[in-house]
């Protein structure tokens, strides 16, 4: 499974990080990488909160990170669900 972690920066200023596989996976932050590191942190807790619960996805998980106004795959997160 491939997550995708979205940064962009809104007219105001603050950027908004997001994880458009899972909804409600999102936040906000003064700087991109303020918010990245937020929506990483809600991230982790959702998929342990899953792994707890039963949930299994059955694969590797990749995070890839892609933000507006720079290339993508600023950032990339290699993680093994089990």
């Amino acid at each position: 499974m491939t997550i995708t972690l979205e940064c962009a920066q809104e007219l105001g200023g603050r950027w908004l990080a997001e994880v458009p596989q899972l909804p409600g996976v999102q936040a906000y932050g003064t700087t991109r990488d303020a918010a990245a590191e937020q929506a990483l942190a809600m991230l982790y807790r959702v998929l342990d909160d899953e792994r707890r619960q039963g949930v299994h996805r059955g694969e590797a998980l990749d995070v890839y990170g892609r933000q507006s106004e720079r290339p993508p795959a600023v950032a990339t997160f290699d993680a093994t669900l089990s």
